[in-house]
């Protein structure tokens, strides 16, 4: 029972107009109406201001006579029904002495919401007002939570557009000219982004040359400090959305950090790329230095050499080897990023490199027992072809050492090729404990491993190998499911141009 009262406070606060030609009806009306507590009472005894009276006053409940001089009621009832907005609910109680049905059924067919016959009874009155008035509240509440669920879809609406917008571009000038186009019209007059005190975009509805009414600033902050502004035009009496502007603002002080720290990380990542260019330049010669005598030395031992030195020249030669190895991926590296790697095709049998890469790749795969075979299928090997040899073995030692790298003792690993005359395709398939799904993403990232800790390399291989197979027009691709081995295949067109790779 409590919360009637408050209830009922929200009726007696309604405006109700009353219409009848007769002054006394209208004061029996007032003063029973009044004495019920409702404040906001209307009264005219001439129907034509009735269209007046409505615009002015907007009643949420009409109480209105039939027959009256100047204009019938039933007239004014259809006036009524075809000035109020569609999907309003404006209530008429038609208080008449014509008690025919054929006045009641016009009445109600015109949009009367109820009808009571004079002379009337006060409760049966108040009954129905307060009933009336009470379907108006409701009708009211109802809209009211509808543009309020309109304007909360609208709102998150412009705001994931304009999240996708601002991570489109690490340019906050591109993403932030997209912003007045968003917001206006339906969030405000004008709109302009400025960053620092550059104007990035405008719009602005109606008259371009008016001066706007009144304005809203909002400041676009990144790391403390102001990069812009988001200025909002909206006329006098308009309500602006601060909160929504202030989120908008928000975010985009958000991107402009974003912007900033990717272009610091990318500065930081060349710097550390030419960085590695130079030393692994300068390593090259004193590496090949060391290997060779290494070579030679071990070439000079007598056959009765101690097994302590014959291991320890062995162990500086695979040293030296593996830096050299490491050496080569870093240059080449700095020459995917300056886009220098060059293609050099030669017309040759494609099962020169394919044995050269075999030959190479052997004796690994024999210290840690595993079977690796390069099977041809057909006549592929012995077909001529323009490719680049070199860069071909270099592909294959990365996927197939890759694959030896992971694959357990007496596991399998199979180089299968086809020649066409258009084309080579080459699978390098495992028996090893396969990729996991989330890995799968980031297998071609440049310095990425699976395992942090893993220094069996530095995550270039699949890079650089990717990266060479795109160079000549192709493909690389993985298929892997946890536990049941990987396969990369790789398509090399003979007849594609070859083209600068893009990481």
């Amino acid at each position: 029972m409590p919360a009637a009262a408050p209830a009922a406070d929200r009726l007696r606060d309604r405006t109700i107009l009353l219409v009848d030609d007769e002054e006394a009806n209208l004061d029996l009306l007032d003063a029973l109406l009044t004495a019920e507590g409702y404040t906001a009472l209307v009264r005219t005894s001439d129907a034509r201001e009735v269209t007046a009276l409505v615009a002015r006053h907007a009643p949420d409940l009409i109480l209105l006579d039939l027959h009256m001089p100047h204009r019938h009621g039933l007239e004014v009832l259809g006036e009524l029904r075809e000035t109020t907005t569609p999907g309003d609910y404006r209530p008429v109680l038609v208080l008449t002495a014509d008690a025919t049905w054929e006045a009641k059924e016009r009445a109600l067919a015109l949009g009367a919401r109820d009808f009571v016959t004079k002379p009337f009874d006060a409760t049966e009155v108040l009954l129905r007002v307060g009933n009336l008035l009470e379907t108006r509240v409701l009708h009211d509440d109802q809209r009211a939570a509808r543009e309020r669920a309109e304007a909360a879809e609208a709102r998150a609406a412009l705001l994931a557009e304009w999240s996708r917008l601002l991570a489109s571009s690490l340019d906050p000038s591109t993403s932030f000219a997209h912003l007045p186009r968003l917001v206006v019209p339906r969030w405000a007059t004008g709109c302009v982004v400025r960053l620092g005190d550059a104007v990035i975009a405008e719009a602005r509805t109606g008259d371009p040359t008016r001066l706007p009414e009144a304005m809203h600033v909002v400041a676009i902050a990144s790391e403390g400090e102001t990069v812009g502004d988001i200025v909002v035009e909206h006329a006098h009496g308009e309500t602006i959305d601060g909160a929504l502007f202030a989120e908008l603002a928000a975010r985009a002080g958000q991107a402009a950090e974003h912007a900033r720290l990717f272009a610091a990380a990318e500065r930081a990542t060349q710097e550390r790329e030419r960085l590695l260019a130079v030393v692994a330049h300068d390593l090259r010669n004193p590496l090949g230095v060391v290997g060779m005598y290494a070579e030679m030395l071990a070439s000079m031992q007598p056959e009765d050499a101690d097994e302590y030195t014959s291991a320890a020249l062995a162990t500086i030669r695979d040293g030296a080897t593996t830096m050299q190895r490491l050496v080569e991926d870093l240059l080449d590296v700095s020459a995917l990023r300056e886009g220098a790697l060059r293609i050099h095709r030669t017309e040759q049998r494609v099962g020169a490199p394919m044995e050269e890469a075999e030959r190479m790749l052997r004796p690994l795969a024999a210290a840690r027992a595993i079977a690796l075979g390069f099977l041809a299928e057909g006549d592929s090997a012995q077909r001529s072809a323009p490719i680049d040899g070199a860069r071909l073995v270099q592909v294959l030692s990365n996927l197939v050492g890759n694959a030896l790298k992971f694959t357990p003792e007496r596991g399998v690993v199979e180089v299968r090729y086809t020649a066409s005359d258009e084309t080579l395709e080459v699978w390098v398939s495992d028996t090893g404990p396969g990729i996991a799904a989330e890995d799968l993403p980031h297998l071609f990232t440049a310095f990425w491993q699976r395992e942090p800790k893993d220094r069996r390399g530095v995550g270039l291989g699949l890079w650089i190998a990717r990266a060479i197979v795109e160079a000549h027009g192709g493909r690389l691709q993985v298929q892997s499911h946890h536990g049941h081995g990987t396969t990369f295949h790789f398509s090399l067109p003979f007849s594609a141009p070859t083209r600068r790779w893009e990481d």
